[in-house]
């Protein structure tokens, strides 16, 4: 998109990125974490509302250079420059640096392919700590493919509009975080049919 589309993409957007931490926070703790990553965070509205929840808590929102002069500003507005680093890097193509002891993904593994994903999740694993936490919050098809009805449905939506993505099934997950070296999997599906896929790294 040209960047003034791309900013009112994000503005929209930022709403739903603020929704999605509150969502985590109402059925996880993060309370003990030390420094988050928000992988593909654009506005960073999920990093920045996790971060306001806890004064301890450092965060590095990482995304394309397209997107990070945008989240740049709203990590400016929240006033929290000084706890929230941006970090612009391609998490498909390259690793991450750092050290972090919870990552989290929010609607991001949809828009790639399988390959792509598979890349993602060793790529993040790579720099969670041992003992630290993944989580994926997004659409999650049953196995099936056939449900929950909302994953289905987006699911059209997605193979219509990203180049590779969609809505992935439990199955998938499980098979992509076994193989970034992450384990103890879980899935929550919440009242809405969205999901929440928990999992841990080895001490």
């Amino acid at each position: 998109m040209p960047p003034d589309q791309l900013e009112a993409w994000y503005r929209g957007m930022h709403a739903e990125a603020i929704a999605a931490a509150r969502t985590l926070l109402a059925h996880q703790d993060v309370s003990s974490a030390r420094h988050l990553l928000d992988v593909g965070g654009g506005s960073g509205g999920l990093a920045l509302t996790i971060a306001a929840s806890y004064p301890q808590l450092q965060a590095t929102i990482v995304d394309l250079p397209t997107v990070t002069p945008i989240t740049q500003r709203y990590v400016a507005e929240a006033g929290l420059t000084e706890r929230v680093q941006v970090l612009t890097a391609d998490v498909v193509q390259e690793p991450l640096r750092g050290a972090f002891d919870v990552a989290v993904l929010s609607r991001f593994i949809q828009v790639l392919s399988p390959d792509q994903a598979r890349r993602v999740l060793r790529h993040v694993s790579q720099v969670v700590e041992p003992g630290g936490s993944l989580y994926i919050l997004g659409n999650v098809l049953d196995n099936s493919r056939l449900s929950p009805l909302e994953p289905m449905l987006s699911n059209l939506c997605y193979v219509n509009i990203f180049d590779e993505g969609q809505a992935y099934t439990e199955h998938e997950y499980r098979d992509w975080i076994a193989d970034a070296g992450f384990a103890q999997c879980e899935r929550l599906l919440l009242s809405n049919n969205t999901s929440i896929v928990r999992a841990r790294k080895p001490r």
